[in-house]
């Protein structure tokens, strides 16, 4: 959320883990200069496409000096608040060390990121830190934001303000990823401002668009690894499912967004996805970015912004292409009851329903259907699949399903497992009790329910991990579930099966999945055989972008030539731009070919520019847009 500084009520006198981390104390009252510089809180990152991996981190501990910061002037000390800097980042916050450390460690993953998404680092982060407040709770926030002589009720967990280049959170819920979510995305909204000074240059639609796609995240505790932009994951705010919903309830069109005849933040995550999962329709919307921030009109920028979309992609062929691309997608997961945090693959369940009987999460995953590779489906990283959870596959004569349960936080309390055949609460359930029963029930399907009690050396054998793994077959005349626990030569296995007739196998078969947990704390990390592909190593650096494209600066530099060159454009640009698209999506091989091809095109190219008949003003910056080839 923005607020600019004629939306604050001024008080009476209004104002115009680990990992290398440092406890440097100072004094009330000392000098900034005992502030170390930047260049003295290193971060180290392994940036892997959108992904980002923490190696170290140098935070220290100022107490109460005042950093520098894009803020200037404009904070104050807090009782009961320190301050902590990071390489680009300044926390202002009563929370501890360690909560502090963890919280920049997140703003300096995503940092990469941010530069990716507004096109530039900022120059002047050399010797200035972007400033963060967090209280650790609402009341503690209100006395930091009063304290820079702000007023405001707070009806959400955070906020940026303008005219203080500042943002300000607490936390509004318990979900751990929430929290995350609202920090990386006011974050973004702060970079923008930092940049520009304000976000409202450009529509609303996009600058909540892609702190929503940046804040869109999965997060790996053990790896301290970051993913952003992730499209496809189950926890909420689910802005991807939210927003598929709604176009299937009431279509819209991308130019009802533009104009804003329709809006929310579902439907701007909805166009900037769309605009950011094709290598050169990303390339052309940083060329209408850049213009938007260039020309910075707050007042103007609607219409300036739909100008530029109608030069850069035609408004009929846009909506035409938004309107397929809907029409194609389908989201993986429906959050149904409270209430689910994330860490990897794995989905972590507070196990409290608020309104049926278990926490559920569903998979949009039928057991009879076809798998097929999707790029953008489960957009993050895989793991490697349990060995306590057998093979699994889908579309085929008897399909089999997995789910790995987790009774790590809660050793001997609960139950969790997998749902089949779902349809709203109703569903057949395979579930573990408190690691000493397994239960398997289609009484919903109008069949049957047995139980067995693992024995006291699978329970025993289940202490090594507290993690059992459930494979569910479905064959043509019963339903049988395989459990296992412990590690290697330890492994423990107990069976059960029931009868299923032909009506309750085709639900079975054609409805989806849901993962359900009740009365404790649950990992679980469900196996659908859903084609995806492993990501290539992560421990390796390739750009910040979701192809790990190097040709990503060659396309942008297409973009602008061709877009300056208009009707004008020869064709050599446009099929020169055309290979490089191509090879953006090929292998390093591919993008080292496009890259000579380019060069070797160079002279061509810039000499058809040179006659293509555009006047010598756009024929100029055509030639400085496309620049000299990179070796």
């Amino acid at each position: 959320m923005l607020l600019s500084p004629l939306s604050l009520r001024p008080l009476r006198t209004p104002l115009g883990l680990g990992l290398g981390l440092a406890l440097l104390a100072s004094p009330l009252g000392a000098r900034q200069d005992a502030v170390p510089t930047p260049a003295h809180t290193p971060v180290e990152l392994v940036v892997s496409g959108r992904t980002s991996t923490l190696v170290s981190l140098e935070v220290a501990d100022v107490g109460q000096t005042i950093p520098k910061t894009f803020a200037g002037d404009k904070l104050a000390n807090v009782d009961g608040f320190r301050w902590f800097v990071s390489r680009h980042y300044a926390l202002q916050t009563d929370y501890d060390a360690a909560r502090a450390r963890h919280l920049l460690a997140l703003l300096e993953l995503a940092f990469p990121h941010y530069v990716e998404v507004f096109g530039r680092e900022l120059p002047e982060l050399v010797d200035t830190r972007m400033p963060v407040v967090y209280g650790a709770s609402k009341e503690s926030l209100d006395t930091a934001l009063k304290a820079s002589g702000i007023v405001w009720d707070f009806g959400g967990g955070g906020i940026t303000y303008e005219g203080f280049e500042t943002a300000y959170q607490y936390p509004s819920g318990s979900l751990e990823y929430h929290l995350r979510y609202i920090l990386l995305h006011e974050c973004a909204h702060l970079y923008q401002i930092c940049m520009n000074g304000t976000a409202r240059s450009t529509p609303a639609w996009w600058y909540e668009g892609v702190a929503d796609a940046l804040a869109h995240h999965v997060w790996e505790t053990s790896a301290q690894r970051l993913t952003v932009g992730v499209v496809d994951k189950p926890t909420i705010n689910n802005w991807y499912d939210a927003g598929l919903e709604a176009f299937a309830r009431e279509p819209f069109r991308a130019s009802d967004i533009l104009a804003e005849r329709r809006g929310g933040r579902d439907l701007g995550f909805l166009l900037v996805h769309y605009f950011d999962t094709d290598p050169l329709r990303a390339a052309r919307l940083s060329v209408w970015r850049d213009e938007l921030f260039r020309k910075a009109e707050v007042g103007a920028r609607q219409a300036s912004s739909q100008a530029l979309v109608e030069e850069l992609f035609g408004a009929e062929a846009l909506d035409r292409d938004f309107e397929r691309l809907l029409g194609e997608r389908s989201s993986s997961f429906r959050y149904v009851d409270w209430g689910f945090e994330q860490d990897g693959d794995a989905l972590m369940s507070y196990g409290w329903p608020k309104d049926g009987e278990f926490s559920q999460t569903n998979l949009l995953f039928a057991p009879g259907d076809e798998p097929e590779f999707d790029p953008l489906r489960m957009d993050y990283p895989l793991h490697a699949r349990s060995e306590l959870v057998g093979a699994v596959r889908r579309g085929v004569a008897e399909p089999t399903v997995g789910c790995l349960v987790g009774f790590c936080e809660n050793p001997d309390a609960g139950v969790a497992g997998l749902a089949l055949g779902v349809e709203a609460r109703s569903f057949a359930r395979v579930l573990v009790e408190a690691r000493r029963k397994l239960v398997v029930d289609t009484s919903a399907l109008g069949g049957e329910r047995r139980e067995l009690e693992l024995s006291d050396g699978f329970v025993e054998a289940s202490s090594a991990t507290f993690e059992i793994g459930l494979t569910v077959s479905l064959g043509r005349d019963e339903l049988e579930v395989v459990a296992r626990t412990g590690v290697g030569d330890g492994i423990r296995t107990a069976a059960l099966a029931l009868p299923i007739d032909r009506a309750q196998r085709e639900r079975l078969l054609a409805r989806p999945l849901a993962v359900l947990s009740r009365d404790g704390k649950h990992w679980l990390t469900p196996y659908v055989d859903d084609a995806r592909r492993p990501e290539p190593e992560l421990a390796v650096p390739a750009p910040p972008n979701r192809w790990r494209t190097t040709l990503a600066p060659e396309l942008r530099r297409l973009a602008r030539a061709t877009w300056r060159l208009g009707r004008f454009a020869p064709s050599s640009l446009t099929s020169l731009t055309k290979d490089v698209e191509h090879a953006a999506l090929g292998n390093a091989a591919a993008q080292a070919e496009a890259r000579a091809k380019l060069a070797a095109r160079s002279k061509r190219l810039r000499a058809d520019v040179e006659r293509s008949g555009a006047d010598s003003e756009r024929v100029r910056a055509a030639l400085a847009d496309l620049g000299e080839p990179s070796k």
